[in-house]
């Protein structure tokens, strides 16, 4: 926008043409006024999303630093601890570049809104305030005085001297008051040439000088960078390498693994498929809690409560261990492994298919427990490994001794009687507990006979 110039002659002439010229002046300061004010406002918003932003990249930083990438293996490579401590020097570049960002965030406010503000306040809203009401009073008191100055009446005779040097005084008033108000309105025209745009500058320039220092940082990082980047790539490659190898490998464990508790690796093997000992064993297994039944009546003749087990075998030592798993045996193993049981095993015997209503059992008894421990385990591969790991064999149970009858022998002086035990386990348990009270005096007892799996 162009303005035509404010003359003093025209000025001190005070033609309508000057008075409008004038209203111009004031309107373009007037809005220069509201601009001025609209920028710092927008200043200040830009300085408060940039502290927010300041913040938020330390805390990136932050978490970038505290952020760890675990290995997997004994040993870290060069290339993986480079890229495990890459992500701590990620976060110390960008604490060096946000604190120069807060060099310039702390000193925006005095070296740049500050005097934008002054400039706004004390040039142009002094000039449009102060400058023009002085103006303004002096042009009024100036034409008033004409006025009654020239409806002075010639027809009185009148000394006008006094009066015209009155009027001297108010016009010599209002013209300087003209000239200074012109002046003023003149000099904030020029200064917002030099000081409004050289504080902007300033202003911008302390962005270029961070986005400068910026770069700078960069070409000092840029080595180790391109160093992670080509270690990554190089661990990309590796890894898209084995790929192939590693389906290969999937597909070959799961033509080994068909049924349940079947593994590749003999019974001396770690689960994980690292040979930890060749007399070690270990796997789930599901075993037997104990009914309370009558001592006459075999303790797997009602179903029983199947509790899950980690189980962990050593030939050398004949050490069995039980550790329970529960719903917090993941997350807590040191919970679990307080609650494990140990003992020495003192036999292992296969149970036969018709001796128990479950499959793939077998049992153990330990040296220092009478009683005889029932085990599932998840296949009849996964049995046969661990009856072959504990020097299992076949049962065989002795006369009254043992779960197992397929018929029992009632004797009596005047008949022997052979009724099948199993239809009177499961359907008849009353009757045959009355049997003894039938015949007091004679021997009732149950007679297993071995049966082949």
């Amino acid at each position: 926008m162009v303005l035509k110039p404010l003359e003093f002659s025209e000025c001190i002439a005070d033609t309508p043409w000057f008075r409008q010229n004038l209203h111009e002046h004031e309107v373009a300061l007037e809005d220069a006024y509201k601009s001025i004010k609209n920028i710092e406002t927008q200043c200040r918003e830009l300085i408060s999303c940039t502290r927010k932003l300041s913040l938020a990249q330390r805390a990136f930083a932050k978490t970038l630093t505290e952020f760890k990438i675990e290995t997997v293996g004994t040993t870290q490579t060069d290339d993986e601890r480079v890229i495990g401590n890459c992500l701590r020097e990620y976060g110390k570049l960008i604490n060096q570049v946000e604190e120069e960002r807060t060099k310039i965030l702390n000193e925006a406010e005095s070296h740049y809104l500050e005097p934008l503000k002054k400039f706004r306040v004390e040039a142009i809203g002094r000039t449009l305030h102060e400058e023009k009401r002085k103006y303004e009073k002096e042009s009024a008191k100036f034409y008033q005085s004409l006025e009654k100055h020239l409806h002075l009446s010639t027809v009185r005779k009148n000394d006008f001297r006094e009066a015209d040097a009155q009027l001297d005084i108010q016009q010599h008033s209002f013209c300087k008051a003209s000239l200074q108000y012109v002046a003023e309105i003149q000099s904030v025209q020029e200064r917002m040439k030099f000081e409004f745009v050289e504080t902007l500058s300033s202003f911008l320039y302390s962005w270029l000088t961070f986005y400068h220092v910026g770069h700078v940082i960069h070409e000092d990082f840029k080595p180790f960078l391109d160093g992670v980047q080509d270690r990554v790539q190089k661990t990309k490659d590796s890894y898209m390498a084995t790929i192939a190898e590693a389906e290969e490998l999937k597909e070959k464990m799961l033509k080994t693994h068909t049924k349940a508790g079947q593994a590749s690796n003999p019974p001396g093997t770690m689960a994980g498929g690292s040979e930890r000992s060749s007399t070690i064993k270990q796997g789930y297994v599901y075993m037997q809690e104990k009914s309370k039944l009558p001592k006459t009546i075999g303790r797997d003749v009602l179903a029983g409560k199947w509790t899950k087990y980690y189980c962990v075998y050593s030939k050398e030592t004949r050490i069995f261990t039980m550790i329970p798993i529960t719903a917090t045996s993941k997350t807590d193993m040191k919970g679990a492994l307080g609650l494990s049981v140990s003992f020495k095993l003192k036999e292992c015997l296969r149970r036969s298919s018709d001796s128990i209503d479950k499959r793939f059992c077998f049992d153990l008894i330990a040296d220092e427990r009478p009683d005889v421990m029932t085990f599932q385990a998840l296949s009849e591969e996964d049995r046969r490994q661990w009856i072959d790991a504990m020097d299992g064999k076949q049962t065989v149970y002795s006369p009254g001794a043992g779960p197992v009858a397929t018929t029992l022998q009632i004797t009596n002086s005047k008949f022997t009687l052979l009724i099948p035990l199993r239809l009177l386990l499961f359907k008849h348990t009353e009757p045959i507990l009355s049997l003894k009270k039938c015949f007091p005096e004679r021997d009732c007892s149950l007679w297993c006979l071995t049966s082949n799996a």
